[in-house]
């Protein structure tokens, strides 16, 4: 089964075609449509407008643990010094295709140079801001620059035989589908990994990388501003609200919601309320809003309020909930935006993204 494929990278296309070819003889297969595009290192997936079906099947024997990989310090080029010991003999001829594929493309070498996350860690200023925001970023134990860089490629995967155990493996043709909040979720099930069709209003076919990641934290790990992503966590939060009381939202990555939709906990305490976490998603601002204004009114009505008082100053905590992750927000891209590292201009839209849809569900 032969991959059509656009480039203008006459190498990167020659890689291209040996990987769709081994797994062709594998087992994988695509929608007889689907066509590869490269261009200035960027790959991506098209179908034909309104392509509906499975888009691509991959035995489950092709996924590529890099697990236990050894690579070498390089920050500028892949280079595999050893391949997983429980690789096979497929895996690692296409492990192998794949660092050719990424080196040819200057994968790692964006990701050493140009990745938001670089200049966070490159950066005081920027990280200091960033803390509030997401606390613990970064804090991961030390790792080269091949295993950063494919971090951001792989996926995590349970095989049948280690079902405790979650291992990163990088996913032979998936891998060049980018993310949008309407793309297609990954799907394991009868020995192959499926996606199907899903192009959000254009050519170009799409994945969706998980529920759990908002614009920022995409920026943060993928090292683009999603523009198509619709909600965004609050930062963790103590703030004192005159009339109504301390309100506290603790830090989300402690108790990730599963979906952006799924309601905090809400526990009411003596001098306020804490939330276990907070999403704030632009397509359902009623959502938050009807919650959080129910439980300021009863926390407001506990400490004696009446109830028209409670309404009103339900609506001024909320606000100020609203306000407090636009400071921190601002504050983040005030700190990117004198930098001429590349990245800074994606850190600042993806605070200024992330800003705009807070304001259009705790604004005034």
């Amino acid at each position: 089964m032969k991959l059509a494929i656009a480039s203008d990278q006459p190498a990167t296309a020659a890689l291209l075609a040996e990987i769709a070819h081994l797994c062709a003889a594998h087992g994988a297969q695509w929608h007889p449509q689907l066509q590869v595009e490269v261009a200035q290192g960027a790959m991506r997936l098209l179908a034909p407008p309104e392509t509906t079906g499975a888009l691509i099947s991959l035995p489950v024997e092709l996924l590529l643990p890099i697990e236990a990989a050894q690579w070498s310090g390089s920050a500028d080029a892949l280079q595999l010094l050893q391949p997983p010991p429980a690789a096979t003999a497929i895996q690692r001829e296409l492990l192998q295709l794949h660092v050719e594929l990424y080196n040819a493309t200057g994968k790692l070498h964006w990701w050493s140079s140009q990745h938001p996350a670089r200049l966070v860690d490159g950066s005081a200023n920027v990280a200091a801001a960033l803390a509030p925001l997401k606390p613990g970023h970064g804090a991961k134990a030390e790792r080269s620059a091949a295993e950063g860089f494919l971090a951001t490629r792989s996926f995590g995967w349970r095989s049948d035989l280690e079902k405790d155990h979650r291992q990163p493996v990088l996913m032979p043709l998936i891998d060049l589908l980018n993310h949008h909040h309407q793309g297609a979720p990954y799907a394991i099930s009868d020995g192959a990994m499926r996606i199907k069709t899903a192009q959000a209003g254009s050519r170009e076919c799409f994945a969706h990388y998980g529920n759990r990641r908002d614009v920022l934290d995409l920026a943060l790990h993928y090292g683009h501003c999603d523009h198509s992503t619709p909600f965004a966590h609050s930062a963790p939060l103590e703030i004192t609200v005159e009339g109504v009381g301390t309100i506290r939202v603790e830090h989300q990555g402690q108790r990730a919601p599963l979906h952006p939709f799924d309601p905090p906990r809400v526990t009411l305490e003596p001098d306020g309320l804490r939330l276990s976490h907070l999403c704030c998603h632009q397509e359902h601002p009623e959502r938050v809003q009807t919650m959080l204004k129910l439980a300021l009114q009863g926390s407001l009505k506990r400490s004696g309020h009446d109830a028209i008082g409670a309404r009103q100053l339900a609506q001024k905590g909320l606000n100020a909930i609203g306000a407090a992750n636009l400071r921190l927000l601002d504050q983040l891209a005030a700190a990117a935006q004198p930098s001429l590292h590349p990245g800074a201009a994606t850190l600042a839209a993806a605070a200024h993204r992330q800003a705009l849809i807070i304001q259009a569900v705790l604004g005034t």
